[in-house]
């Protein structure tokens, strides 16, 4: 049926590849936030695949005035035919900013939000 081929993989236990390092219970939350920020603000018929990814490394932040130490999500958006080969999707900047905002804001401990735009290849899709 339609409804089984067009089902996305994710947010079952496989997204735990989208976290980079070691992956915990609060982590897993962290990804799920951001992730369902990133589809619900950037899914459109031209996306392929849109989702985050929390990286293993720490940023040194600013929050309410203090240094604050957090974690780093980084935004991947690409346009695609077959998988074989894909291209990062050009978002409008006001769309990026309204997802950086979102994910600063309601993703708690993230003190950093990058936009991949890497092709495939030299790149894969996924980080794992």
């Amino acid at each position: 049926p339609q409804k089984v081929i067009d089902r996305k993989p994710f947010p079952g236990p496989a997204l735990a590849t989208r976290i980079l390092g070691e992956v915990t219970p609060e982590r897993v939350e962290k990804i799920r936030r951001a992730t369902a920020i990133v589809e619900k603000e950037l899914s459109a018929p031209s996306i392929f695949q849109a989702f985050a990814v929390l990286f293993s490394d720490r940023a040194t932040g600013i929050r309410d005035g203090k240094r604050e130490l957090g974690e780093i999500i980084a935004v991947r958006v690409v346009e695609s035919k077959n998988a074989l080969t894909a291209a990062p999707s050009r978002i409008p900047w006001p769309k990026l900013e309204k997802v950086r905002d979102l994910i600063l804001t309601q993703v708690p401990g993230v003190v950093k939000v990058v936009y991949d735009i890497t092709p495939k290849p030299p790149s894969t899709i996924e980080y794992i």
